[in-house]
């Protein structure tokens, strides 16, 4: 074979090896070399789903296919949420971390997750999780101060008696955490700092409770032989809000947070709860109040060092002032303004301002009086309200 010719085959057989090449990399699936880490801008509130014990974000499937955060994520009245589900590690046995350390991890996850960029966190957690919430809020209450609610269902507050049982086969910490046994330290401690902390004894707690036994296969029910009520209903409702009665799941512990639909009992105390907890608005309006019929009269003078200025609030939408300021209106023939303008010292936490004022009449004249000085004193009360976000309904 001639040079030439040996050169244009070598040229040949490198085209089809690109050929080939490039046909079998487009058979396979692709890898992507770039990342786009651009964040959207988060809504008003992100609901937050966390699993229980031995569980994963597979807990919230139904038997039908249903996934309980897709049906939010698709639901127009949860138009103004963001979902995010959460996990963190538990074993399906032989465990070895305790509930304060898997708080921690929650918490650090979720603000991976940018969860606390959003205005209002609601939780929906399961048995274990709500534990693990409440944990996690008091050990972080610049968080916890965007929390608005807790859902909480089948959460042992008073301890299972199968997590006691369970604990002598299974060394589990967190076996040892939910245990009902009256000397159970962690659990008496957790509630009462969550009822002597300001930061979060204002967060609501819904609470709903399984009514059907568990069988032996199914969870923790495995550590016995025969159905058994994981979570009773006092452990599933101690502490939670008296306002909203608890809600029946009639269900077992396991399949109790798997809706089916959102007609389910689950879905909808969880809608209802969201419903009438609406996002609120945060807006600064300003409101006056005018005190009239300031006189002084020739060589005189009117002052108060500290004049209550009073101004209606709506609680309904935890109104509060946060600054005031006065000055004259009206004013006629006014001299030696002291101080000038008008000064609010103070603000009371109801809302009234304390004023200092000064001033004095006109002065006479070849003995002559020449009049009365005269004006008003304005307040403007400047006040932050939170106004609700309605969603739509249907």
């Amino acid at each position: 074979m001639s040079r030439d010719r040996w050169t244009d085959v070598k040229i040949r057989l490198v085209l089809v090896a690109f050929f080939l090449l490039f046909h079998a990399s487009a058979s396979f699936p692709q890898v992507a070399t770039q990342q786009d880490h651009t964040q959207s801008v988060p809504r008003a509130r992100v609901i937050v789903f966390v699993h229980g014990l031995h569980g994963s974000r597979e807990s919230w499937r139904a038997s039908n296919g249903a996934y309980w955060p897709d049906l939010i994520r698709t639901d127009p009245r949860f138009a103004y949420s963001d979902v995010e589900v959460a996990e963190y590690p538990t074993p399906a046995s032989n465990g070895k971390m305790s509930s304060v350390q898997l708080a921690e991890i929650l918490w650090t996850r979720l603000k991976q997750d940018h969860v606390w960029e959003h205005r209002e966190v609601v939780f929906i957690a399961h048995s274990l999780g709500g534990i693990l919430v409440e944990e996690m809020l008091l050990k972080h209450p610049a968080e916890a101060v965007r929390v608005k609610f807790i859902v909480s269902y089948g959460t042992p507050h008073e301890g299972s008696t199968i997590a006691r049982i369970a604990s002598i086969y299974d060394r589990d910490p967190l076996l040892s955490d939910l245990n009902d046994a009256s000397d159970n330290a962690f659990l008496t401690q957790l509630e009462s700092n969550w009822r002597g902390h300001d930061s979060v004894n204002g967060i609501h707690r819904f609470c709903a409770y399984e009514t059907e036994d568990t069988k032996p296969e199914n969870g923790v029910g495995r550590y016995l032989r025969a159905h058994a009520r994981v979570v009773s209903y006092f452990s599933a409702t101690y502490g939670c809000d008296v306002t909203t009665p608890p809600q029946a799941i009639h269900a077992d512990h396991v399949n109790m947070i798997r809706p089916l639909d959102r007609k389910s009992s689950a879905y909808d105390f969880f809608y209802r709860v969201y419903r009438d907890n609406p996002i609120l608005e945060e807006q600064v309006v300003t409101r006056d109040n005018v005190i009239a019929g300031l006189e002084a009269g020739c060589d005189k003078s009117n002052a108060n060092p500290d004049l209550p200025v009073p101004i209606v609030l709506y609680s309904s939408m935890h109104e509060k002032v946060i600054t005031a300021a006065a000055s004259f209106i009206n004013a006629v023939d006014l001299r030696d303004v002291n101080p000038n303008p008008p000064v609010v010292t103070r603000i009371d936490p109801d809302g009234v301002a304390h004023v200092q004022y000064g001033f004095s009449g006109p002065s006479k004249k070849l003995f002559v009086c020449l009049g009365t000085a005269r004006a008003s004193l304005k307040v403007q009360f400047y006040i932050d309200r939170q106004v609700p976000i309605r969603e739509p309904q249907n």
